[in-house]
């Protein structure tokens, strides 16, 4: 090799070396950044130039951005953080009508940004909203519609509901001589309002003639300034010599009036009750539907990336589902910086999904982010090693540069 072709290899070994130094900081530099994943800048030989004498070989580097590493999944206790266990990325876009390019990425450490309607809606440290799909009234989400930004407040709040069914179980005394009442709260439609009130269904329990194992059920409704209705509907239930329910075999329905007017149909279910002597009367359990009007308390993803809302009286609604994307080979995908991705035809046609209960290739985690898969100690061998590699070209072009000098020095 001639001393002007060690010149132009050593300086391209240095080119290299410092471009290799460059990717490890950065690698180093975002070692706490959610989401990021490793960039390596790996060696290969090159053509440097080529002449009668041979072909000289130089040096150049090619970065490989490891897309598809898993990183560490850290707790953070946030509601709105979520992380990916598994195959997937995040869908984002910078445009809120989805008019955009479509980024991915790992990152799940979210942020809330006013959207043009004055909603708050989820995005990502460079503002980009999340993608989903909108729940349905009844919770269901339908993954084949297009892709929206997930508003963080999309109920304000939740509208009370009447109660419809009532499912009582108590035991009944087989020794008793008198009637005994018990209670169940039942609540009325929203009115303009939208409130709606707490009315009492008193079941008073009448024995029968003595050994008869049957009872009679009578209906009161008691509303909340206290005064009492008593209902024309009566249940007449048996059982047998064992103590258990033998009839009637359908429940009772008994319409509840209302102080505005209005009236409701009213389902209830007796067949969960006993009767035993040694007991006494015990009411065991009771369960109804309907509730007040509700204000949301908390907003919070759950284990499948749905977004739910807590409201004050006890209900919760799903109101969004994250959208994951997979690829074949994710790899492959172009690097956007700020650990988001695009898409390239390299990586594969993407597959656009919601995790559920099926899925067994992703997993999302609540209330929690994923780690960079930077590895300090790999990077610290690499920067030694490559700043030793560095050295030693630098060493090869000084020698050749002095060697040059020397040359010129003797021609004059």
């Amino acid at each position: 090799m001639s001393v002007f072709a060690a010149l132009f290899t050593s300086s391209q070994a240095m080119q290299t070396q410092s471009h290799v130094l460059t990717r490890i900081s950065d690698n180093v530099a975002n070692m706490n950044t959610t989401g990021y994943k490793t960039f390596d800048a790996h060696l290969r030989e090159s053509v440097n130039h080529i002449t009668p004498r041979g072909t000289y070989v130089g040096v150049n580097s090619v970065d490989v951005r490891h897309a598809d590493a898993q990183g560490i999944i850290q707790s953070t206790g946030r509601p709105l953080d979520v992380a990916i266990n598994g195959d997937g990325y995040f869908v984002t876009n910078p445009a809120f009508d989805g008019s955009g390019t479509q980024h991915f990425t790992r990152d799940g450490a979210t942020q809330t940004a006013l959207g043009p309607d004055g909603n708050a809606y989820l995005v990502n440290s460079s503002g980009q909203f999340y993608q989903g799909w909108e729940a349905a009234p009844d919770g269901t989400v339908d993954t084949t519609g297009p892709l929206v930004p997930v508003q963080v407040e999309a109920a304000g709040g939740l509208a009370g509901e009447p109660t419809t069914e009532v499912t009582f179980s108590a035991n009944i005394n087989a020794d008793a001589t008198k009637s005994h009442t018990f209670q169940t709260a039942v609540w009325s439609p929203p009115d303009a309002t939208g409130a709606n009130d707490s009315y009492a269904l008193l079941m008073t329990w009448t024995p029968g003639d003595p050994g008869s194992n049957a009872w009679s059920v009578s209906y009161t409704v008691r509303a909340p300034d206290g005064s009492d209705t008593l209902l024309d509907t009566t249940t007449e239930v048996t059982f047998d010599g064992g103590g258990q329910y033998v009839g009637p075999a359908d429940p009772t329905v008994v319409t509840v009036p209302f102080a505005d007017g209005s009236s409701s149909a009213v389902t209830v279910d007796l067949s969960e009750t006993t009767q035993f002597g040694a007991s006494g009367f015990q009411e065991n359990y009771q369960e109804t539907n309907g509730f007040p009007a509700g204000r949301v308390s908390q907003v919070a993803f759950d284990n499948f990336g749905r977004l739910q809302a807590q409201y004050s009286n006890g209900q919760s609604r799903v109101l969004y589902q994250l959208a994951v994307a997979d690829f074949p080979a994710p790899q492959n995908l172009e690097d956007a910086g700020h650990t988001m991705f695009t898409y390239r035809e390299e990586a594969g046609a993407p597959d656009i999904y919601g995790v559920d209960t099926l899925s067994t290739r992703t997993a999302m985690v609540a209330g929690s982010v994923e780690g960079s898969t930077v590895d300090l100690t790999r990077e610290f061998s690499n920067m030694i090693t490559t700043q030793k590699a560095y050295s030693t070209s630098a060493t090869v072009y000084r020698t050749s540069d002095e060697m040059v000098r020397t040359a010129t020095a003797l021609k004059q």
